[in-house]
């Protein structure tokens, strides 16, 4: 699994988080504790840290646009029988999971509650707005950027502070989910090094995104984001914008456009195209693959 380059192959889908696509999770047995996440992301470290010993549901699926879930009432069903609810916070989920969470009437799951984790919590956010923040700006978050799952050194801290909560809420088995977050801790950092060696011929080489999901993998790939396709977060892009991000490609000698899969590509083609550069593969690629779920292109 490759990225992609500059056009007509130019190209990558990324996913929102995906540290964990390595996990080899063993046969499980009967759960103990009822887990619900917010994202898939979430719960693939729930998963890792809580073993045999939890039972853990996301609200939203992998390929999903957290911001936009659909709030019927199965999920607050899920939300009713949760012995723990973990959600992203920063307002990536405030358009749908506080009425569920009131409809769910658990109330240690409410905000604040002793059964509730926001992951955001344990991490040194980025992108946090200085000033006033309106809709003008776009859908930008007054508490930072809420994709910090794109890093596997904070997704490392998440899954600590699961490991935590699990171990308050479920104290005898406390030392099972210290060995569990230990284990993933050993084999994520393992999986840190192989990934930063093959990224290290790419360091410095800047990419196009099409929503301001990549902060944090850029902060730790060492990649460079020369801009946006969106003009404004959560605004489509127009067809001058697009005009102008051909430009920045072609100046700024740009190498990939970085597409969540939950988006169009269709934009993303448009710039590729207009931006006619050659492609060829690079095995040093693979490394943002495994970092995220598959990646199709090619690197030039």
């Amino acid at each position: 699994m490759t990225l992609s380059l500059l056009p007509p192959k130019a190209l990558c889908r990324v996913a929102g988080v995906a540290l964990c696509a390595m996990a080899l999770l063993p046969a499980r047995a009967a759960a103990t504790l009822k887990v619900v996440t917010t994202t898939e992301g979430l719960a693939a470290l729930a998963r890792e840290v809580g073993g045999d010993k939890a039972d853990v549901q996301s609200l939203s699926r992998g390929a999903q646009d957290p911001h936009f879930v659909d709030a019927n009432p199965m999920l607050a069903v899920k939300l009713r029988n949760a012995d723990l609810l973990v959600d992203v916070g920063l307002d990536l989920e405030i358009g749908w999971l506080p009425p569920l969470v009131t409809q769910s009437r658990n109330a240690a799951i409410q905000p604040g509650g002793p059964r509730r984790l926001t992951a955001a919590s344990a991490v040194v956010v980025l992108d946090v707005p200085t000033g006033p923040v309106s809709r003008a700006q776009g859908d930008l978050h007054p508490g930072g950027n809420p994709h910090f799952l794109t890093d596997p050194r904070r997704a490392a801290k998440v899954a600590e502070a699961i490991a935590g909560k699990l171990s308050e809420v479920d104290g005898k088995d406390a030392p099972y989910f210290a060995s569990r977050l230990q284990d993933f801790e050993r084999r994520l950092h393992a999986a840190e090094a192989r990934w930063q060696a093959k990224l290290a011929p790419l360091v410095g080489r800047k990419v196009l995104t099409r929503h301001r999901t990549m902060t944090y993998f850029l902060d730790w790939s060492g990649l460079v984001s020369a801009g946006e396709l969106e003009p404004r977060p959560g605004v489509p892009p127009s067809p001058a914008h697009l005009a102008e991000m051909v430009g920045v490609a072609q100046r700024e000698a740009v190498k990939a456009i970085l597409v969540e899969d939950y988006y169009d590509t269709k934009s993303a083609e448009v710039v590729a195209r207009h931006s006619a550069r050659r492609s060829c593969r690079s095995p040093a690629t693979s490394a943002a693959s495994r970092a995220s779920t598959p990646t199709r292109g090619t690197w030039t």
